[in-house]
């Protein structure tokens, strides 16, 4: 269903858009500004694969079942609807949101961390530097000869928040993640939250899809071993 159009209508598709404009012209059926389109598009390229995550496991697992390859994007869906995974940029959309302007930013801040509340999207279980996907996604967005509101205004927060968790946390090393700009960028181009895991997804697709392929060619069902951590009936227990 198309934003704001009843479900029994659709939207023709225009071959003259590539593919990341032609995903939101079918959201809105409107063209939409060079600057969403090819933020979009920087998004989609940058968050298509990233290794073994949840929700790529979860394929390449049902796939070595020699399941089916929509049930195993079936799978990967739902792995990635959770908050810890492709769920997670809709609590970014509503920090920036709750700051609102450059000149807020600062005080909303120091008020989170004196509070030891988590601020959305920064740090990774992974990277303990600068994620080179938000450092891609920044560059390009400094690139655009147009300005957003949003995308500035996440600029400035990301700069902002470096600083003060310098601050606040020394030595730990807190820089955005992807999350953050792939929050700022789906909110600068309209999206509402409840579209921002499937975009996720519309992207990571690509990856999952590989992943499916390679598994299948060289396959070998995924079986972990379990470690029985319990206690052992001792002689006193038996009759």
């Amino acid at each position: 269903k198309q934003q704001g159009l009843p479900i029994w209508e659709s939207i023709p598709s225009n071959e003259s858009l590539g593919h990341a404009a032609h995903y939101l012209y079918l959201l809105t059926g409107e063209d939409p500004t060079d600057i969403h389109a090819s933020a979009l598009e920087t998004y989609m390229i940058l968050t298509m694969e990233h290794g073994l995550n949840a929700s790529t496991f979860t394929a390449r697992v049902i796939t070595s079942t020699e399941s089916d390859m929509v049930s195993a994007l079936t799978g990967a869906l739902g792995a990635m609807k959770g908050q810890l995974h492709g769920g997670a940029p809709s609590g970014v959309t509503e920090m920036l949101e709750a700051i609102g302007t450059a000149d807020r930013a600062e005080g909303w801040l120091r008020e989170q961390l004196e509070n030891r509340r988590l601020l959305m999207g920064f740090g990774h279980r992974i990277y303990r530097t600068r994620d080179p996907r938000a450092e891609a996604l920044k560059m390009r967005i400094a690139q655009m000869e147009e300005s957003d509101h949003w995308l500035d205004l996440a600029q400035f927060v990301e700069d902002t928040t470096v600083r003060l968790l310098a601050e606040y946390k020394p030595g730990r090393k807190l820089y955005a993640n992807v999350e953050f700009y792939a929050a700022a960028i789906m909110r600068a181009i309209g999206l509402p939250s409840e579209l921002f895991t499937p975009t996720f997804s519309a992207s990571r697709t690509v990856g999952w899809t590989s992943h499916m392929i390679e598994q299948a060619k060289d396959n070998v069902i995924y079986r972990p071993d379990a470690k029985y951590i319990g206690s052992f009936p001792t002689t006193e227990h038996v009759s």
